[in-house]
């Protein structure tokens, strides 16, 4: 999902508007935790990300891989009575577009060298046909190997 200026140019000033989320580590990834002054999402405040249907979010975060990563995939999922759902449209997809310098401005793309810091920055619909329901969302940027960085929030949908 490419992200036209005018688009950009929203979702940059939501995300002034946003106050920084309280994230949590993955359980099982092996990347360094991130914190809430890495990661940026619309809509969320510090207890947890009201999301409403037919709308869209933007996520900006900065991360900083312990490896190289000639390639990185979306691992974004909606976790609810501790089962994970996929995103459709999200789940699986390549990260890569959405890989920019460190400063957020120059898009760089693959691959990631270890020890730099770049900037991941997309936006993603909450479809109507999501539920409303209370959750909690997964996001990981990773390859087969593992990931290079992954949060989750407590997020709810609303219609």
């Amino acid at each position: 999902m490419k992200l036209n200026s005018g688009l950009f140019l929203i979702c940059a000033a939501l995300l002034g508007c946003s106050t920084a989320t309280e994230v949590r580590p993955c359980p099982k990834s092996k990347s360094k935790a991130l914190t809430s002054s890495e990661v940026s999402i619309s809509n969320c405040p510090k207890n947890r990300c009201i999301l409403k249907r037919n709308t869209e979010a933007s996520i900006m975060m900065k991360i900083r891989p312990e490896r190289d990563f000639q390639e990185l995939n979306s691992d974004i999922q909606g976790i609810i009575l501790d089962v994970p759902l996929p995103f459709p449209g999200y789940y699986g997809t390549s990260a890569c577009p959405h890989i920019y310098d460190e400063a957020g401005e120059k898009q760089v793309g693959c691959p990631l060298k270890a020890g730099q810091t770049y900037t991941y920055k997309n936006s993603f619909k909450i479809l109507p046909l999501y539920p409303t329901v209370s959750l909690e969302i997964h996001w990981g940027l990773g390859d087969k190997e593992g990931d290079a960085a992954c949060f989750q929030i407590p997020a709810k949908i609303k219609a």
